[in-house]
């Protein structure tokens, strides 16, 4: 495709994603009521094999410097006896490279120092309740809160940089402050929530109400507000972006605060977190603050090869068997109408927001069928705010971009 040509239909569209999401297997022990891959308990003969996933980084290492991050996750990643070689191949190439490994016995000091050895720039490790019996109760795997508090220790102990994910759901969102402050004493440089979405494993039963959604989204901002360490919303977080622009104009006099609908659970998580906070001394961590311009989405590529719009989102978009990398991600009539409010229905195509928000597809097919539709658990009724406010003057000033927040 015509690079110029490209850039100048949608300038929403990029020419490389911040990241390639690699499911390395669809094997894992654990039994997680959320799992977006429906992990088995057998390894699957259509994994890509190691002479495959050198491929796989050849192919990154056609979109050019700076390079998109390498994410490994599963299944459970530690299960491939080849996955050191794997990394040590990317990292070889100059790739950065995260893995997400799930909370088994797999996940011990053996291989963590074989992490460390082959240079792992991040450990991603889920976290999904503050206690042992919230969060083994949620991955069905007893004894998985002891396995993963244990790896902690031993990755601060070998300097190796630790995010810690939650999926944020009915059972464990009332808990969302104390688990703040748990996740900062276990000295992570971050947290990311994911909220529910019901693709896999994952029922729609323990999906959040709208209003619930966007309590959580006012809850985040203010943990942001805290400026102790970095937290952040992924999946079913784009509308997070209006919420925050939104909380900034709050504080500048733009808007007024009845702009916003706080509901009960905003209250009750935001009373909870002041008592929380009166009583802990919260460690401070750096917040990096990482500019990764020129960048769009990340993209996700399965056990077998298939490539996605991302984990979430199950419409296929291409096979790396089939067709390089590169090719899939800027001939993709799927990623250009995702990239591009103008083919977005119902109110995400009206909205004020949508050149920054877009709606969370992903949620929109799982629940609808089609990832075009308007985000059916956004409650924000567009127009609320004047359409004379230039959104993008402000987007720089809060370190927003049309897909990746950079504060």
């Amino acid at each position: 495709m015509n690079d110029e040509k490209f850039s100048s239909e949608n300038p929403h569209r990029y020419k490389k994603p911040i990241s390639v999401m690699w499911e390395c297997t669809i094997f894992c022990q654990m039994n997680c009521l959320h799992c977006k891959a429906n992990a088995k308990k057998e390894r699957s003969p259509m994994e890509l094999s190691t002479e495959e996933a050198f491929q796989l980084i050849d192919q990154i290492l056609e979109f050019r410097k700076p390079y998109p991050i390498l994410r490994i996750t599963g299944g459970d990643a530690l299960a491939r006896e080849d996955i050191f070689d794997i990394i040590k191949y990317a990292k070889d190439n100059d790739i950065e490279v995260t893995i997400a490994p799930s909370s088994t016995n797999n996940l011990n000091r053996i291989n963590l120092e074989k992490l460390k050895k082959v240079g792992i720039d991040a450990i991603a490790l889920s976290i999904d309740g503050h206690e042992a019996y919230l969060h083994d109760s949620f991955r069905g795997y007893k004894g998985s809160f002891e396995i993963l508090t244990k790896a902690i220790n031993i990755i601060n102990d070998l300097g190796i940089p630790l995010r810690l994910m939650t999926t944020v759901t009915k059972i464990n969102v009332n808990y969302l402050p104390e688990m703040f402050v748990f996740v900062n004493k276990l000295n992570a440089e971050g947290w990311y929530l994911y909220l529910l979405i019901p693709v896999g494993r994952a029922s729609i039963k323990y999906e959040l109400e709208p209003q619930e959604i966007e309590d959580v989204y006012n809850f985040v901002y203010d943990l942001i507000n805290l400026n102790v360490m970095k937290v952040d919303i992924i999946a079913g977080g784009e509308p997070f972006r209006r919420v925050f622009i939104m909380r900034k104009l709050i504080e500048m006099g733009v808007l007024k605060e009845n702009v916003i609908k706080f509901g009960d659970l905003y209250k009750y998580l935001k009373k909870k977190l002041l008592k929380l906070v009166s009583e802990t001394n919260l460690k401070k961590k750096e917040i990096k603050r990482v500019r990764r311009k020129g960048f769009g989405k990340g993209i996700f590529v399965a056990h077998d090869g298939r490539v996605y719009p991302s984990s979430f989102l199950p419409i296929e978009i291409g096979n790396i068997r089939k067709a390089r990398l590169l090719d899939i991600y800027n001939n993709s009539e799927i990623l250009e109408k995702i990239s591009n409010p103008k083919y977005l229905k119902g109110k995400c195509s009206l909205c004020e927001f949508n050149s920054i928000c877009r709606g969370c597809r992903s949620r929109a097919y799982a629940i609808t069928g089609d990832y075009l539709a308007e985000d059916p658990l956004c409650i924000y009724e567009p127009g609320t705010i004047s359409k004379d406010i230039n959104m993008r003057e402000f987007l720089e000033k809060f370190g927003i971009t049309f897909y990746t927040r950079i504060y």
